[in-house]
């Protein structure tokens, strides 16, 4: 299990980082030749955009992961302990419950984009909103491993000792 988890940080940080690297060679080159040359590349844009959804969605997955997620446990602090875990609990299964269903919503808007090109690069929608299908099952499957206890829940002060 550890080194499945290994290889999915290591895939995740190639994917964020490859997807940094283009988005800021692409936001780059769109400047250099708006400001320099006579023929500004439009398809700089469009290639920012699709690469900005990708680093949002797998950073966000991460984040997830690692626990790195703003808390506010105020309330939950001042309830009894036998409390605290019930409405601990029975907000992960609500957590959950609702990330299942957006993995499920972006499925179907991968689907519904495979037919729907991008104006100037003329890629299948489907390939951007995978993005989100991979953020949101991603972070399906950690919320389901931590329900079942393979997966401990991170603290905010260790989220950088999980792998």
């Amino acid at each position: 299990m550890k080194q499945v988890a290994i290889w999915v940080r290591r895939a995740e940080n190639a994917i964020s980082l490859t997807a940094l690297a283009i988005l800021v060679l692409s936001v780059l080159w769109g400047v250099l030749t708006r400001y320099v040359t006579s023929r500004p590349a439009v398809w700089t844009t469009e290639l920012s955009g699709i690469l900005f959804t990708w680093v949002v969605f797998i950073g966000a997955m991460t984040a997830y992961r690692e626990g790195r997620h703003i808390r506010v446990t105020l309330l939950v602090d001042i309830l009894p302990t036998a409390l605290q875990i019930l409405l601990i609990k029975a907000s992960d299964i609500l957590v959950a419950a609702f990330l299942i269903y957006m993995t499920y919503l972006s499925v179907i808007m991968m689907q519904n984009g495979a037919s729907r090109p991008s104006p100037v690069l003329d890629i299948p929608f489907s390939w951007v909103y995978l993005a989100t299908v991979i953020s949101f099952g991603g972070m399906s499957v950690t919320s389901l491993l931590r329900l079942t206890g393979v997966m401990p829940q991170p603290e905010p002060d260790q989220a950088e000792d999980i792998l």
